[in-house]
């Protein structure tokens, strides 16, 4: 498995997000995300491609038997200190998919990223919901959670996400498990019980989640998430879109940003910042 290791040493290397093994005619296209976008770093055979499929499979528990079906799991490989997430799936021919996420962390603010951080900071002195939108791979989990480690400082941080991908001590963290009816809805309500002064949300994806999500920000309560909308002006309507209703929307969200991961100098995050008042956005 030595050019297995070596293909995602240099990928975390690069501060690579994904790292895409995927089925074509001739055999595997190894693709990696990195803040510039997907570049194609080779292909290999079928055989070599299962051989790896197979392998990190089996280290993360997963069945190797199953091709067609969704699966998840998660490993740290021995000699790659950052942890995997995994997933993988059949296409239409039975070829399976595989992606892997790349868990590195939350990476100490440097000249580029703390302007960011600290504008964030600022608007959440003002509570209710901010929420973050930007295509795969832009940093916003990241970003969240960089906002968060600062208010965690003087502030009970609660995290609600579908997987805990980062591990924080300072924040409690809940993982979701519909499984066990641990949906991001259920998971809000019981969270609230808790008291805590800031509950990050993965995403809002749902009329239940963000129904209480925003009740939670006219609460006194201080919520960070992420929402799909294309751009940041457009989060209102996309929680109305879920079935919020208006005065709700414009009572619990305080801003809301569009995040462009840039790649230089540093990789760092860039925000097309819209603050809301009773008025609208401003």
């Amino acid at each position: 498995m030595e050019s297995l290791m070596a293909i995602l040493k240099a990928a975390v290397a690069a501060w690579a997000s994904d790292l895409y093994l995927l089925p074509k005619p001739a055999g595997y296209r190894v693709v990696v995300r990195t803040s510039t976008g997907l570049a194609s770093d080779r292909t290999v055979s079928q055989a070599q491609g299962r051989q790896w499929l197979n392998y990190l499979k089996y280290a993360a528990g997963m069945n190797v038997s199953e091709h067609r079906r969704v699966q998840l799991g998660a490993v740290t490989l021995a000699g790659l200190a950052t942890p995997l997430r995994l997933s993988t799936v059949g296409d239409y021919a039975g070829r399976e998919t595989l992606v892997i996420r790349f868990l590195h962390g939350v990476p100490a603010l440097d000249d580029w990223s703390r302007p960011v951080v600290a504008t964030l900071v600022a608007l959440a002195a003002r509570r209710g919901l901010i929420a973050l939108s930007g295509p795969t791979g832009s940093g916003k989990t990241t970003l969240l959670y960089q906002v968060a480690a600062q208010l965690a400082a003087t502030q009970m941080v609660m995290t609600i996400e579908d997987p805990v991908e980062i591990i924080q001590p300072a924040f409690v963290q809940l993982q979701v498990n519909p499984e066990a009816d641990m949906t991001y809805a259920a998971l809000l309500k019981a969270a609230l019980r808790h008291r805590p002064d800031v509950l990050v949300i993965g995403e809002v994806r749902d009329f239940a989640t963000a129904q209480q999500a925003c009740e939670a920000a006219i609460s006194g309560h201080l919520v960070l998430t992420t929402v799909h909308a294309r751009t940041a002006a457009l989060v209102p309507l996309r929680l109305q879109a879920l079935g919020v209703v208006d005065s709700l929307v414009q009572a619990a969200v305080t801003a809301a940003a569009a995040v462009t991961l840039v790649p230089r100098p540093v990789p760092h995050p860039v925000l097309d910042l819209v603050r809301f008042d009773d008025e609208g956005p401003k």
